[in-house]
């Protein structure tokens, strides 16, 4: 029976819609009232002084959206519970997140990421790595936004333009008005949306059922229960160490190298607090991994006997969610209300961050460093309109771009998202190259990070040509009713969803036939290369042939601050024996061209009287070091214990606390080098 909405469900849904552009309202005029102008800094970072738990929830939101909402439940359909795992992955992911990418990035208190690439490498660099980052966003958001309002077109009959248009333009008011606190609370709100909604999806359907034992024995019984398959295939579609290993890089683009998340542990003072929200994060995101993957195992069970693709029921394999929540639950009052909260939810959470983030990284890493290069200078005033300019800009693109989707069709969605989520490899090899390897220059860098993208987009483009065969588990349809058919509307609306499992083939038929006849062996076995291990590829291609060329140009020429190489040295080999350090030459071989405390020193001073040198992060100027130097040459540290000399340090820096003045940037943070500190 289709479902239909009643006033209980049209509130629901309207409630989410209500409600965050409520908060966008609240925070306009808060900063239209308030006691001081709002910057593009407070607009776009918060302030920097954003709470943990926001963040964390944000952080949350950053990762899930419409696709995962739609798109897992049916990974677990149609080839089991062994995606399951990709969860545990973070296990890997947050730690190194935590205590590597977030600090380095945190100390160096830029607003954008890419700014530091500008400062390792060079101004082309930093364009290069913005403009993907912003092609990438645009073509996103757009597919995040087109997703959903097929959802609520399914389930109300409301037009697809009309669900376009009225989200779009809800999330489009509150991220550019509101600014980064809008967005961050909304995502916090709507988090707990989609959840509530997942919930009730899987705790009713499971009801119907018999209750989640029957659920899991079904699925069991249907050889949907599958987790440790130890196969070390990389073209194996997925195993233990694909799903660890592989999703651990494909989610360190995502954590360690992407605007959107570094924005969010920058919002925060200080790092402790930045890492205690990327921490509270973790048990939230498996949260919510699992119960997608419980709502495909429910959706599995009660169409275990009669699958509706192929009892024609349905055009696509990701119509399963909407079509259970239709079919089974439908009849129950507010539940469609519920599952197109949830869905639409998940989309304003996802456009909303990364709408955010597409602000900033157009604004810091296109805009500026261009009028810095014409020596133009914008006021705090003219920075501010125009970061919410950028905004709303943003966001009419991406409501084009999704009406665009409309007409691009099935196949062509699918190759997008595939390709745009490569995207990161090569972005995060560039970030590898500049905080690991001070030996690589820029050219070696940039050239490194476009053969890679080349080189994983002819994988990808090769595997969608290819058709490579799928291991799809077996579906029955003997315990479909024959005379049960399905309302010739919803056929109509759903004929054009998008399948969003990242390599499943295409279930409408198109132009392009699979060939079965083809012959996979020789170059043509990389086509079948999994889809786990498309990040990993392309960051080992970008940074071999990052260091080739770098080697072939000569290396790096002249000094590195070593602010911007990570102290890989004393953070990561500090635990290695002795004799190992020694003999590999660790001190040495992660300083290439730095500069050390020494070279802080002039001819005449005595390194017995080392000056304490203080940097205090500020703005001056919209340069791209966004760092002044605070030099106090008359108070000097003679050589004495390490103890002491903390000692010492500790009490300039509180010293400088109380009598220095103080910045106007909320953030302050303290490097103090002697010798070869």
């Amino acid at each position: 029976m289709a479902a239909t909405f009643t006033a209980l469900d049209y509130c629901l849904f309207g409630a989410v819609l209500i409600v965050s552009g409520l908060i966008g309202v609240y925070y306009l005029l808060k900063e239209k009232w308030g006691a001081k102008e709002a910057s593009s800094d407070d607009i776009l970072m918060g302030g920097r002084e954003m709470p943990v738990f926001p963040v964390a929830m944000s952080l949350v939101a950053s990762y899930m959206s419409a696709i995962t909402v739609l798109g897992t439940p049916t990974e677990m359909y149609v080839f089991g519970s062994q995606y399951y795992l990709v969860g545990f992955s973070g296990l890997l992911t947050y730690p190194a997140t935590c205590y590597v990418f977030l600090p380095f990035f945190h100390n160096l208190g830029l607003t954008s990421a890419y700014q530091y690439l500008e400062l390792r490498f060079c101004r082309a660099t930093r364009y290069l790595a913005g403009g993907i980052f912003a092609l990438e966003m645009l073509l996103y958001m757009a597919v995040v936004l087109y997703a959903p309002a097929l959802a609520l077109n399914q389930v109300t009959g409301l037009s697809l333009w009309g669900s376009i248009l009225s989200v779009g333009i809800v999330v489009t008011f509150y991220t550019s008005m509101g600014g980064l606190r809008a967005v961050l609370w909304t995502d916090t709100f709507q988090t707990f949306i989609v959840v509530g909604g997942l919930i009730g999806i899987i705790s009713i359907g499971s009801s119907k059922l018999g209750g989640l034992a029957e659920v899991w024995r079904i699925a069991s019984e249907g050889n949907r229960i599958e987790f440790f398959n130890f196969d070390p295939s990389p073209f194996v579609r997925c195993t233990f160490w694909g799903l660890i290993v592989g999703s651990f890089i494909g989610q360190l683009t995502i954590y360690g190298a992407n605007q959107t998340m570094l924005q969010r542990y920058m919002s925060i003072s200080n790092v402790r607090s930045s890492q205690l929200a990327l921490f509270i994060s973790l048990p939230a995101t498996m949260l919510l991994i699992t119960l997608v993957c419980l709502s495909g195992l429910v959706i599995y069970a009660a169409y275990a006997t009669c699958d509706p693709l192929l009892d024609g029921k349905i055009l696509a394999r990701d119509q399963l969610l909407p079509y259970f929540v239709m079919e089974t639950l439908g009849t129950i009052n507010g539940i469609p209300g519920l599952f197109v909260a949830c869905i639409f939810s998940a989309a304003l959470s996802s456009i909303s961050s990364c709408l955010n983030a597409l602000s900033i990284t157009v604004l810091e890493d296109l805009i500026k460093p261009t009028l810095d290069y014409c020596d133009v200078t914008m006021s705090q005033r003219s920075e501010a309109r125009l970061a919410k300019l950028l905004g709303v800009l943003g966001g009419l693109l991406v409501i084009g771009l999704a009406f665009l989707c409309y007409f691009l069709g099935t196949t062509v969605l699918q190759i997008m998202i595939t390709v745009l989520g490569m995207a990161g490899g090569p972005l995060l090899a560039l970030f590898i190259m500049g905080m690991f390897m001070p030996c690589v220059n820029a050219v070696g860098a940039t050239v490194g990070t476009i053969i890679g993208s080349i080189v994983i987009f002819w994988i990808v483009a090769g595997a969608f040509v290819y058709q490579a065969p799928l291991p799809e588990l077996p579906f029955r349809t003997d315990g479909c009713d024959v005379k049960d058919q399905i309302n010739d509307l919803f056929n109509q609306f759903t004929s054009h969803v998008v399948d969003f499992s990242a390599t499943s083939k295409p279930d409408i038929v198109t132009e392009l036939v699979t060939d079965h006849s083809v012959d996979w062996s020789g170059y043509k076995i990389i086509y079948q290369l999994s889809f786990l291990w498309y990040p990993t590829v392309a960051v080992c291609i970008s940074i071999v042939f990052g260091i080739l060329i770098s080697w072939a140009t000569g290396w790096r020429k002249g000094k590195i601050n070593s602010r911007y190489i990570y102290p890989v040295s004393e953070k990561l080999c500090c635990c290695l024996p002795a004799f190992f350090l020694r003999c590999f030459n660790c001190n040495q071989l992660w300083k290439y061209n730095q500069q050390s405390g020494s070279d802080l020193l002039s001819d005449e001073e005595d390194e017995d009287d080392i000056p304490i040198t203080i940097y205090t992060k500020t703005k001056i100027d919209g340069r791209n070091s966004q760092e002044a130097e605070l030099t106090q040459p008359d108070i000097a540290i003679p050589k004495i214990s390490q103890a002491e000399i903390d000692n010492n340090c500790s009490r300039l820096v509180a010293e400088h606390e109380q009598s220095s003045e103080r910045s106007a940037s909320p953030i302050h943070y303290y490097k103090i080098f002697w010798n070869d500190s």
